[in-house]
Formats: structure tokens, C-alpha cells, sequence
């Protein structure tokens, strides 16, 4: 009777352990729902989930929840052949005010590898978070680079740009936008 008891304690401890762990799996591996016409991005930021890229010190950030602030996020390619975009880009992010944040991600394999670009191209590169195997921005929608997603401080998709952004005085539109919150997409 002690052994098959024991057994069954086993047994059950090992289930439990395996329910564990499915249930940690299966919470890493959501993500937010996407805008309900699939062309958009993650709809809305603070629904839950993770979506993580590797921020400039190298550790990793979650881009999911409530940004409290407008949250601008550019996706690039270093690679590509236009590499105006991420300049343009950095250099309207140092021009913007407090209560936004920019995030410029590159789709890259390597820190060193972003960081010798951006010495090169005159980005700073503590601006450039790295997406390395592309997963978060496939995750997130993004499907032409460079592209461009703005959120309102309460984590509503409030503005995407796909393809090559305006960054002037339209941006500063969209940001002014989302800063006064957004009831759809635009």
C-alpha cells in the first residue's frame, strides 16, 4: 500500500509541475490581438502579452502595456538602401517633447553589428532597440519596413505609417492626436 501511494504522489506531483509549466509557456507566448482588419498593427498595448526586442544596454523590454505617454515606435532595415529614414527619424525624436517616447527598432542579429551602423550613419545608438530574429515585429504586424506606429498613452494603436515616414510636421499631427487619446485608427 506505501509504494502505490507513493507512486500516485509521483505522479501527481509530476502533473502538476507539467501543468506548470504549460501554463507559464502559454502566458510568454501571447500576444495582443491585432486591429480587427488584420492590415494593422496591435490594436491595443495594454491587452496583455509579451512582445519583447533588446534595448540598447542589452537587456530586454516588453513592449506591452500602458505607455502612460505617447509611444512612437519605428521599425527599420538597416540593410535597406534608403537609410535616411531612421536619421530623419532620430533626429525628430530628439526635437519632440517629454511626453513622448520613441523607440526605433532594428530588424538585426547583432548589437555590435547595429551599433557599428549607426557610428556610420550618425544615428545615436541609444536610440536603437534590435528586433533579432524579426519575431516581435512579425508579432506585432509589422509587415513593410521601414514602418511606423504611434500609440496613444493608454496603449491605443492611434496612427501606422507603412513605408517611408514625414517626419515633421505631420508626425507632430499624429503625436498631437494620440496625445489627446484616440477612439479609432486614422
Amino acid at each position: 500500500m506505501r509504494a502505490a501511494v507513493r507512486n500516485r504522489l509521483i505522479i501527481a506531483a509530476v502533473l502538476v509541475v507539467a501543468a506548470v509549466l504549460i501554463g507559464v509557456e502559454m502566458y510568454y507566448s501571447t500576444t495582443p490581438p491585432r486591429h480587427f482588419d488584420h492590415d494593422h498593427a496591435v490594436a491595443n498595448l495594454d491587452a496583455g502579452g509579451f512582445l519583447r526586442v533588446e534595448t540598447p544596454d542589452g537587456k530586454t523590454r516588453n513592449l506591452v502595456g500602458r505607455p502612460d505617454k505617447v509611444l512612437v515606435i519605428h521599425w527599420f532595415d538597416p540593410t535597406a538602401t534608403d537609410s535616411t529614414q531612421p536619421m530623419q527619424a532620430a533626429d525628430w525624436a530628439q526635437r519632440t517633447a517629454d511626453d513622448v517616447e520613441f523607440v526605433l527598432i532594428a530588424r538585426a542579429p547583432s548589437r555590435a553589428g547595429i551599433d557599428a551602423w549607426a557610428e556610420q550613419h550618425e544615428v545615436p545608438a541609444d536610440l536603437i532597440h534590435i528586433d533579432v530574429d524579426g519575431k516581435t515585429g512579425d508579432l506585432f504586424g509589422v509587415r513593410r519596413w521601414p514602418e511606423t506606429l504611434v500609440y496613444d498613452p493608454s496603449g491605443r494603436l492611434a496612427y501606422q505609417a507603412k513605408g517611408p515616414t514625414a517626419w515633421g510636421p505631420g508626425m507632430d499631427a499624429q503625436v498631437a492626436r494620440a496625445r489627446a487619446g484616440v477612439d479609432e485608427l486614422h
